[in-house]
């Protein structure tokens, strides 16, 4: 009996063991976009160009991007900005 039991209990643990590396490995779930930019966080300089005025971070074709204060927005997120954003005149 008592052998019998330990040979359980053996089972037991192997399976548990094989369980958890498996259960370490799956991908986390997906996480939602984030639905847009935020405009305040944007500026434009005196050439029209959009710029960031704190540092922010904006969804990109991989993934996320962050962008430093003071940094210019590359040519789609200029685009993404245009159209999203109310377009005020350059600020000097």
């Amino acid at each position: 009996m008592l052998l019998r039991a330990s040979r359980l209990l053996l089972g037991v643990w192997v399976v548990a063991g094989l369980a958890c590396p498996a259960m370490a490995q799956q991908s986390p779930p997906p996480q939602s976009p984030p639905q847009g930019l935020s405009c305040d966080a944007f500026t434009r300089n005196s050439e029209g160009d959009w710029i960031a005025k704190r540092e922010v971070t904006v969804p990109s074709a991989s993934g996320t991007m962050l962008l430093k204060a003071g940094q210019q927005v590359d040519d789609q997120l200029q685009e993404r900005l245009d159209d999203q954003c109310k377009i005020r005149p350059p600020q000097a």
